[in-house]
C-alpha cells in the first residue's frame, strides 16, 4: 500500500525472451520494501521461453504487444497509474539504496526526469570509462535506456511520451524532456547493467559501433537505418 503524502512509482520492463534475467531485476525492485514501486508491469513482446511466467511469479502485470522497445515502453506507460514512471531494462537491476534514493531526488518538485549511476557487472579498465561517460551524458540530459529513465507522468505525458521507434527512442525522448526544464542524475543512485552485449561482440568493437550510430542520429538518420546495425538483445545463460 502506498504511503500517505508520496508520489506513486510504476516500474515498466521491456522483455523478449528474458527468462534469464529477468529475476533478477524484479527482485531487485523488492529488495527495499519500504521504497518499493506500488506497481510493476512488463510488457512484453512475443516471448518464447518463461519470461511471462517469470514475470507473475514477482507479482508484476503482465502485458503484451508487438515486440518493439519503442512501443512496448509506450504502452507500459500508457497502461501505469503512478505519478512517477521508471523505465528500466530487463537485464538491468537497482543497487541497494537505489529507490529511497530515486524517490527523495524527486522531492525537489523542479526536478523533471533523471537517470541513475551506471555499474556495468564486468571487470576491466574500458568498463569503467563506458559507466563514467555514461553518468556525464546523463547529467546533460541525454538518459539512455541503460542508465534507468525516471520522469514524473504529467511531463512525459506533455512532451508526447515514447514514440514507436525501432532504435534510439530514448534519446528521442530525452531530447524533448531536456528541452522542458531541469533533468539530471539521482544523488546515490545506481543501477548494474549487465555486460553481455559488450562480452559477446567486444567491449571496444560494441562501443564504437554505439558511438557511430549515436552520431548518425544526431545527424538526422532515420532510426530505421540505424536498427539493423543494432539487432535486438536475447538472453543468455550466465552465472550470478
Amino acid at each position: 500500500m502506498a504511503q500517505a503524502g508520496r508520489e506513486r512509482l510504476s516500474v515498466v520492463v521491456p522483455t523478449w525472451n528474458e527468462e534469464e534475467v529477468l529475476a533478477r531485476a524484479l527482485e531487485s525492485l523488492a529488495s527495499s520494501p519500504r521504497d518499493a514501486p506500488e506497481e510493476v508491469l512488463v510488457v512484453d513482446g512475443g516471448s518464447s521461453d518463461g519470461t511471462r511466467r517469470i514475470a507473475a511469479t514477482h507479482g508484476a502485470r503482465v502485458l503484451s504487444t508487438e515486440r518493439g522497445r519503442g512501443t512496448q515502453l509506450a504502452r507500459g506507460a500508457q497502461e501505469s497509474s503512478g505519478d512517477l514512471l521508471l523505465f528500466l531494462h530487463a537485464d538491468a537491476r537497482l543497487a541497494g539504496g537505489a529507490l529511497g534514493a530515486l524517490r527523495r531526488a524527486f522531492h525537489d518538485p523542479n526536478l523533471l526526469a533523471a537517470g541513475l549511476h551506471q555499474r556495468i557487472d564486468g571487470r576491466g579498465l574500458l568498463y569503467r570509462l563506458i559507466e563514467r561517460a555514461a553518468d556525464a551524458r546523463v547529467r546533460r540530459g541525454w538518459i539512455y535506456g541503460d542508465s534507468g529513465l525516471v520522469v514524473r507522468r504529467s511531463v512525459y505525458e506533455s512532451v508526447g511520451g515514447f514514440r514507436e521507434l525501432p532504435l534510439f527512442e530514448d534519446l528521442d525522448l530525452s531530447r524533448r524532456l531536456r528541452r522542458r526544464g531541469k533533468t539530471g542524475i539521482v544523488p546515490g543512485g545506481a543501477l548494474e547493467v549487465s555486460a553481455r552485449r559488450w562480452e559477446r561482440e567486444g567491449v571496444l568493437a560494441r562501443t564504437l559501433v554505439n558511438w557511430a550510430l549515436t552520431l548518425a542520429w544526431f545527424a538526422g538518420v532515420e532510426p530505421a537505418r540505424l536498427a539493423r546495425y543494432y539487432p535486438a538483445e536475447r538472453s543468455v545463460s550466465r552465472e550470478p
